[in-house]
This record gives structure tokens, sequence and C-alpha cells, in this order.
């Protein structure tokens, strides 16, 4: 229990026992992360919202209850509409966590407790905001959630270009010096089948 609800990583630092804290915490965010792009997936599969018309008493112009009344508008869950909510969901969470961790140096700063624990809680902050999201009006917000959307995708594909550019010219640099200096030719053999593979 203290690790989710106390200053204490979590128990998977009892299995891997040469990890540090921020390796755990880097895991376990990449976990939410995977958590909230799973649910997206699952808001819009083809077929969903069918399913969960058959719910008795779950979705209006569903199956119902006799006596009960239909609350929940099932087009509302499911869709891109609900894909692009869970998204700013996870952005706002991801970015208020971003916002603390300003200027935190190392894990004595009395921050990074927070960063690197209360797990249980950062869990029902993810769900609270994701559950809030959904009471956005429509209006204007998934328009405006869209062009969030090209825009940081863009941004992302020429942040990936660059990187893999980088490593790819690294990479050659260091086969091209290991063979020059050491004699091999086998280094000069591997820069030149990557060279062709591309």
């Amino acid at each position: 229990a203290s690790c989710l609800c106390g200053s204490a990583p979590c128990l998977l630092c009892g299995c891997c026992p040469s990890s540090n804290n921020s390796t755990i915490t880097r895991l376990i965010f990449s976990f939410f992360l995977l958590l909230g792009t799973a649910v997206a997936v699952i808001m819009i599969l083809p077929g969903m919202e069918e399913e969960l018309r058959k719910i008795p008493g779950f979705c209006k112009d569903g199956t119902s209850i006799p006596g009960l009344e239909n609350q929940v508008e099932c087009n509302i869950l499911l869709g891109y509409k609900s894909v692009y909510r869970m998204c700013f969901a996870m952005a706002c969470f991801f970015f208020f966590f971003a916002a603390i961790m300003i200027r935190v140096r190392s894990s004595k700063d009395p921050r990074a407790a927070i960063q690197n624990g209360f797990w249980f809680f950062k869990f029902l902050i993810l769900i609270g905001i994701t559950v809030g999201a959904f009471y956005i009006p429509d209006g204007t917000f998934h328009t405006v959630w869209f062009y969030f959307g090209a825009v940081g995708s863009f941004i992302f594909i020429i942040i990936q270009l660059i990187l893999l550019i980088d490593f790819a010219h690294s990479w050659n640099k260091a086969w091209v010096a290991n063979a020059e200096d050491g004699g091999n030719k086998c280094w000069f053999a591997g820069a030149e089948s990557d060279r062709d593979l591309r």
C-alpha cells in the first residue's frame, strides 16, 4: 500500500534490484501512456457502439430495462470524438507532471518524491481528467483538438526524421573510424552493406 499511496517508487523495484527510481518511474509512465492508447484504440474499433447498445439500460436508443431510462449517449463515448477526448486527457496529465518537474535536478528535490511515487493518486488523477474530458461540450473542441493533433504529429515526424538521420550518420562515422583505425575490412563491409540496404 505504501508504494501506491506514498513516495516509495513501486513494488517493481523489488523485482528489479539494479534499477533506479527514475527507471521505474519511466516504465510506469510508459505504462500509463500505453494504457491510454489502448483505451483510445478500443473506443475507435468498428462495431463497438453497436455492442454497447446491446447492454441493457446503458445507451440511449439501445436495449432498455423496464422502468429504467437509458442515460448514456454512446456516440459520444465512442468514435473519433472519444479518441480526441482521451488524448486530450492524457496530454493534460503529462503536461501537468512535466510542469511540476521544471527545474528538478536530482532525486533529493522534494518534488522528485511526487514524480517517483504516489502512483495510486496519479492513476486517479488520470481517470478524473479523462472523465472530465467527456463532459466538455462539443462546440469547437473537436476542431481545435484536430489542429493540435495535426501540428503535433507534423512536429513529431520532423523530429523523428532528424533523429533517424543523425543516428545513421553517427553509426556510419563510427564504423568507418573503426575500419580505418583497426585495419579490419569487416567494418568497411558492414558500412557498405548498410548503405546498400538504404
